[in-house]
């Protein structure tokens, strides 16, 4: 019976029996004398009492019972209905494996919950495990041709337990998004070659497909990245089922470098003492208990105490480290993973950027006026501006020394332009400038000299009034730090003149920005750059304009090898150098790798101060610490993930599942028999016999 709870209603068959049992008043009513002293008193049950009417009283009790049975919803179960087609569920075990995992017991629990769902798996049950930081990997996924079904969650725990949580950080949402493409069911039968996959489609198991469902085993800390989950949809059928791994103590702080401030200037002997110091800006969390923190410096100097409320943050400013130093260590919170920041002051280099061209009598109508005006120094490098005659130019020009040479004016000898092919071919860049219509030509000579391609001309443009740029490459290094919207608008910077080159994209130039003609205003061919116009005032707006020192900067910092920042790196990032042939990377420790693919970046796996040893040059120092992200350890709200359209659900275990099969398989048979109806037919049917009965009986007794 589908609902065996409704046969409750067949205790009401005790109601005919007990209105048998009580005696009527006669119809007959007899006049007497007073009776306002007499107390009415009712009939009572006696042993006297006696049933009358036994099929009356059978006819209403079995009406009741019939009643009863047709609310039940009764069925017939034959032999053949007993089989057990319990559909096969489809389950991505999600296990997150960021530095935030290094947490107390974090992993073993992972491990635990994980455990859990894989021994839950039957036989029939498709289910992939995947482990995740800032990447995702498939570390085991069922397969009918590698060993029997049986033991795939013995193989997969297995593997789960080969695995440790690393210091990267974490990008749930590509995790997720990963996950429930695979969760989802395969709309055609693949083959076993296609992803080094043999997944065999339910049909194959005789089996029909059950549940999708994601295991998210994580602690859902505040710094997941979840971005990823706003490109694409979720998908309905696919639910999250979110098993969260919480520490003891989930309060925690830390401390962040704020600058980029190279020892040198650190230990300057003048100036004010702020500027001798190292600011550093601790936080700490919503939910921490432990308000007095401690900083200090790895060589065991002084420690400073501070005090930082939860929800908090201060600005501490560490006195200059001594030359051992390379890590400021906090102390005193709830979560000490991330209480080591590793630091490095980059040694501070000198460049210099060299313009080639004749002076001006109006130093405001030179080009050299506005480029010696562009800030290029910064914590790690000081540039120096230089100009020089065309005669004078240096023919063991260094790139790694002289990163840009900007040409103003050209020399018609062979001499001269061999020196830029030569300094070209080394890496270094070179950026021609067309200021004026006169030199044109020279210029288009000595690029043809340079690139061996003569089939460029030019001459000089018509402009009405003024021409703008109207088509900007922000896909081009040189433009992508003026991608976002807020500065990408060249439309207020107006040129007076410029030339019109033609045969560049015939000769393979890039063309990175074009004026409202179409003609090309800035170009680009390996390491050589050709502007049409000049940027003083007397030919256009851009040495006035904001562009114009972002778009020197860039060239400049084209070639140069220096860490970005003190911290340096971020573990699981990409490192700021390419790959060189013969390099190698150094721990402290002393272990090293080769780094001559992208890959090898791997081998900066943890926190730590690392050397980059490059062929030919000056080794490079420099640290990598965990990303700020990590140190976010306030639990997310589930909610979050519930507004992005994720459905939120408990993945069905193998007992509910094999109930509500056969709680489905019950509705099916009683549907199709439909016996309540024909019980409630006879039910219907004794109550008008027993109408017509009892009418008779009352005639009669009257």
């Amino acid at each position: 019976m589908l609902a065996p709870f409704f046969l409750a209603g067949a205790l009401a068959v005790a109601a005919p029996i007990l209105f048998h049992l009580i005696r009527q008043h006669p119809k007959g009513a007899m006049p007497f004398s007073s009776v306002m002293f007499l107390r009415e008193v009712p009939p009572r049950l006696t042993r006297r009492s006696r049933l009358d009417q036994w099929p009356l009283l059978l006819l209403r009790a079995l009406a009741l019972l019939l009643l009863a049975a047709a609310f039940a919803r009764p069925f017939l179960r034959g032999a053949a209905d007993q089989f057990n087609d319990t559909p096969v569920r489809r389950i991505a075990v999600l296990i997150d494996r960021s530095a935030s995992m290094q947490r107390e017991d974090l992993w073993d629990q992972a491990v635990k919950k994980a455990e859990a769902v894989l021994t839950d798996l039957s036989a029939q049950d498709q289910f992939a495990v995947f482990v995740f930081d800032t990447e995702t990997d498939r570390i085991w996924e069922t397969s009918l041709a590698a060993t029997s079904d049986e033991r795939q969650s013995a193989l997969a725990l297995q593997a789960l337990t080969e695995i440790q949580p690393t210091w990267r950080a974490t990008d749930l949402g590509s995790a997720l998004r990963e996950a429930a493409d695979w969760a989802q069911w395969p709309t055609e039968s693949r083959t076993p070659a296609e992803d080094n996959s043999s997944e065999a489609e339910p049909a194959t198991r005789n089996q029909p497909p059950g549940p999708a469902s994601i295991v998210l085993i994580s602690d859902l800390q505040d710094g997941s990245k979840i971005d990823a989950l706003q490109q694409n949809t979720w998908p309905e059928e696919v639910t999250l089922d979110i098993r969260r791994v919480v520490p003891t103590e989930q309060g925690n702080a830390t401390a962040i470098v704020m600058n980029d401030q190279t020892r040198e200037n650190l230990q300057e002997s003048t100036g004010n003492e702020s500027n001798r110091q190292l600011p550093i800006r601790v936080v700490n969390s919503k939910l921490a208990s432990r308000f007095d923190l401690t900083l200090q410096w790895d060589d065991a100097s002084d420690k400073q105490t501070i005090q930082v409320e939860a929800d908090a943050t201060q600005i501490v400013r560490m006195d200059q480290p001594a030359d051992s130093a390379t890590a400021i260590v906090l102390s005193g919170d709830d979560s000490p993973f991330d209480n080591t920041i590793h630091w490095v002051a980059p040694e501070k280099r000198s460049y210099r950027l060299l313009y080639v061209g004749a002076s001006e009598d109006d130093p405001r109508e030179s080009l050299f006026y506005y480029l010696e005006r562009v800030p290029l120094d910064n914590a790690t490098r000081t540039v120096s501006m230089e100009t020089v005659a065309v005669p004078q130019l240096p023919s063991d020009l260094d790139p790694r020394e002289c990163p840009l040479v900007v040409v103003g004016d050209v020399a018609t000898n062979d001499s001269f332009s061999q020196t830029l092919r030569t300094y070209a071919e080394a890496g270094g860049r070179v950026l021609f400038v067309m200021d004026e219509s006169d030199s044109a030509s020279d210029v288009l000579n000595c690029l043809a000299a340079i690139t061996d391609d003569d089939s460029l001309s030019t001459q000089e443009a018509k402009i009405d009034d003024y021409a703008m740029w109207s088509r900007v490459d922000f896909s081009s290094p040189v433009f992508a730090s003026m991608a976002d919207p807020q500065f990408n608008d060249f439309s207020k910077i107006q040129f007076w003149n410029h030339r019109d080159v033609s045969g560049l994209e015939e000769a393979d130039w890039n063309i990175l920005a074009t004026f409202d003609s179409g003609a090309p205003a800035l170009a680009q061919s390996g390491n050589i750059w050709l502007l049409t116009t000049g940027w003083q005032p007397s030919s256009s707006q851009l040495a006035l304009s904001t562009k114009f020192i972002p778009l020197i900067a860039q060239m400049f910092s084209g070639n140069e090898r220096v860490a970005t920042s003190v911290a340096g790196h971020v573990v699981g990032t990409p490192l700021p150098w390419p790959p060189t042939e013969g390099a190698e990377l150094v721990r402290s420790d002393g272990e090293s790798s080769p780094y001559e693919q992208a890959s090898d970046a791997d081998f900066v796996d943890r926190p730590g101060v690392y050397q980059l040893k490059l062929p030919d040059e000056e080794p490079i120092t420099f640290a990598s610490n965990l990303s700020e992200s990590e140190s976010q350890t306030d639990a997310m709200d589930e909610d979050t993930l519930e507004r992005l359209g994720i459905g939120l659900g408990e993945a069905a275990t193998a007992e509910k599942l094999t109930q509500a099969t056969l709680q489905l398989r019950d509705r099916e048979l009683e549907s199709n028999q439909r016996l309540w109806q024909w019980l409630l037919l006879a039910a219907i049917g004794l109550l008008v016999i027993e109408t017509l009965w009892g009418g008779r009986y009352a005639k009669r007794i009257a």
